[in-house]
């Protein structure tokens, strides 16, 4: 590295006046932003601390996006949660996160929408409009009260104009939310803390191409004149001579004359710019050879890099000065639409040269496709179909309809899971989400298989509320996962990232999640079918539902110890030790012991067909204690799992169970006093 490049990594231009003032506080400024955005509790600055004072009122769009600008848009890569995206699956996070609906309703009506990706450009190139956009949605109505914001209802959607009065005391309840442990916070302690964050993020949105509007005097000393040679520089512009700039910097560090106080007031301009686009889009592909090569840029990260290395940025600066004409010709449809071309050119062919584009078109076609959303209107439709056929039990057609829904409901969620594996180059099964579409998807292949073995019509139905039940506990369980981890398909934690065991392992033990899942749905088949006569007298029938069930277990207790096992191994591998008694791992094992348990007690003849089925929907709570209930104690090296709100279905999903287990007893209870078969 050059002297004129010696000056320390501490930040943009805000370490280079540092040394010019011998570190005088008049100027030691806040470029400090990364490409990475700051989580829920990184940050304890006020919402609107940065960003805010920089949103320069500005003119409003007056007519839609073409279908072309948005197309263009949608398909830039950008780089957020340690991977490379389209940019409409940030729009689409982004908005999910505020808003809590992947659609902006700009009126109460609900008839004015907005889509993800129209939200974003009117975000980046007309943010005086965003401000007015209603995309926070703030569930108690007492954390307005506390902030001094008067609430609409009790649930409803909020602008970031209708909030800004109450913003300074929103960092007070932030303040106080932060000091109680997560784990401890209240719900509305948890929705100030989650309010703040995106907040925070919502305005690194609107400010990011801020310092592209601006420009900077450039003619306060005759050495500035020499360099620029113009009154006014753009942002470009100025990065452009950082070599003059840094030299110029280092011949006036013992000198305190007009060259050093245009330099200082040059430094100034930029640095305060720069100020609101902290957490802004990453969307400069970085120069090779650097020591965060892998890292996209950001406008600080691009001052910062050209200030402070000797890295060729000829094709950065290049696409920035074409951000600038974009930023520029907004008010003209066919120069913007123009400008954007170039630059969704620039940057998919920088993208490609780094091989970082690949997967992009991909995750444009599943973000389209939608299929799990799709795969439960087919499941459904399934479900409606079988009802149906309820009533008209010898219509063929009917039943084939359900076989059609059930296998494309299927289908849609099959091809959307590999669709995730191949765009992560990642197993199934990551995260608890992954968790989710990987078990309903495979109970409802097995429930296929069953009803192709049985021709009940009762594993095909089975099938069909499961998906309703999987696909919708997952669009429930997204905007969690997204809170948590930024995306479905973010980078996962280190303890994740590791070898095939790790594959073998958590495929398996989901599978054996699966088997426990569907036995138990398969049991309640057999005893409120029982309870309110269903088939009554029908003793094959049930003899039929028994052996399913029975099957069933088996399937899960092979998974779940083969799962268990290989868990096993990967902990020794990864962490030099095969059992350690963590909460998860106990999960595990409860399950295999419980499988083993209702096999012993049917071979021995303890249990028959009644007892199969009470000990299936109890396999069914111990399934679910495995799956979520362990990550609710937040310990062990299995506690990345943890999620806030999930304790309170999943105690009421135990009540359901266990009322279903009263109602059985209270079966067998009247069954005896009628002298009746139990």
């Amino acid at each position: 590295m050059s002297e004129s490049k010696s000056f320390p990594q501490s930040g943009a231009l805000s370490s280079l006046l540092a040394i010019l003032l011998a570190c005088s506080a008049l100027l030691t400024g806040p470029v400090h932003a990364t490409s990475q955005e700051a989580g829920h509790e990184g940050h304890n600055h006020a919402p609107g601390a940065h960003g805010v004072e920089t949103v320069t009122p500005g003119e409003e769009r007056t007519e839609p996006w073409s279908k072309n600008v948005i197309d263009l848009f949608a398909s830039l890569p950008v780089q957020h949660g340690g991977r490379i995206k389209p940019l409409d699956k940030l729009a689409a996070l982004k908005l999910l996160t505020f808003n809590g609906k992947r659609t902006l309703e700009l009126d109460d009506s609900g008839e004015s929408k907005l889509k993800p990706t129209p939200w974003l450009l009117d975000c980046l190139f007309f943010p005086t409009q965003a401000l007015d956009y209603p995309c926070f949605r703030v569930e108690y109505d007492a954390v307005l009260a506390a902030i001094g914001v008067r609430a609409k209802d009790k649930l409803d959607w909020y602008s970031y104009n209708d909030l800004a009065p109450g913003l300074s005391n929103l960092q007070r309840e932030f303040e106080k939310a932060l000091a109680t442990e997560a784990a401890d916070r209240t719900a509305v302690q948890r929705q100030t803390v989650n309010l703040t964050s995106d907040v925070r993020s919502f305005l690194g949105l609107v400010s990011s191409l801020e310092p592209l509007r601006q420009q900077f005097r450039t003619d306060g000393s005759a050495r500035l004149r020499e360099i620029f040679g113009r009154e006014q520089s753009s942002l470009q512009q100025i990065i452009s001579e950082a070599d003059s700039l840094n030299r110029l910097a280092n011949s006036l560090l013992d000198q305190q004359n007009e060259d050093f106080e245009a330099l200082r007031s040059l430094f100034s301009q930029v640095d305060r710019s720069l100020e609101g686009s902290q957490g802004s889009v990453a969307l400069i592909p970085p120069p090779s050879g650097g020591e965060d090569e892998g890292t996209w840029l950001t406008l600080p990260d691009l001052v910062r890099t050209a200030f402070q290395s000797d890295l060729d940025l000829q094709q950065q600066l290049g696409i920035l000065a074409t951000l600038e004409r974009l930023e520029a010709s907004k008010s003209s449809p066919e120069a913007f639409e123009r400008e954007l071309t170039q630059l969704h050119g620039a940057v998919v062919g920088l993208a490609e040269e780094r091989g970082e584009y690949s997967m992009v078109p991909l995750e444009i076609t599943l973000y389209k496709l939608d299929p799990f959303t799709n795969s439960l209107v087919f499941f459904m439709l399934a479900f409606v179909l079988l009802a149906l056929g309820w009533l008209l039990p010898g219509n063929q057609w009917l039943l084939r309809g359900v076989w059609a829904a059930v296998i494309i409901g299927f289908s849609l969620s099959t091809v959307g899971i590999v669709m995730r594996c191949v765009i992560r180059s990642r197993p199934p099964v990551v995260s608890l989400y992954d968790t989710i579409l990987f078990i309903t998807t495979s109970m409802v292949l097995v429930s296929m298989l069953l009803e192709k073995l049985t021709r009940q019509r009762i594993a095909l139905g089975v099938g069909a509320v499961l998906g309703i039940a999987g696909m919708f506990l997952a669009m429930r369980y997204e905007l969690k996962e997204i809170e948590s981890a930024g995306d479905t398909m973010a980078s996962v934690v280190a303890v994740l990232d590791t070898n095939y065991y790790l594959a073998i392992h958590v495929t398996t033990i989901t599978l054996g999640y699966a088997g426990g899942l569907l036995a138990g749905a398969l049991a309640h088949v057999w005893i409120l079918g029982q309870l309110f006569g269903y088939r009554a007298g029908d003793k094959a029938f049930y003899k039929s539902l028994t052996r399913m069930i029975y099957g069933i277990i088996c399937f899960c207790l092979l998974f779940s110890i083969f799962g268990t096992i290989m868990g096993g191994v990967w902990a020794n591998d990864s962490w030099g030790r095969f059992w350690g008694w963590d909460p998860k791992e106990n999960g595990a094992l409860l399950i295999c012991i419980w499988g083993l348990l209702i096999l012993h007690l049917r071979m021995g003849g303890y249990i028959l067909d009644r007892g199969m089925a009470v000990m299936a929907v109890i396999g069914g709570m111990v399934v679910s204690a495995s799956w979520w209930g362990v990550n609710l104690l937040n310990v062990g090296l299995h506690s990345y799992g943890f999620t806030s709100g999930v304790g309170l279905a999943l105690m009421g999903m135990w009540g359901i169970e266990i009322l279903v287990l009263g109602l059985c007893g209270l079966d067998v209870i009247l069954r005896k006093t009628r002298g009746t078969p139990v």
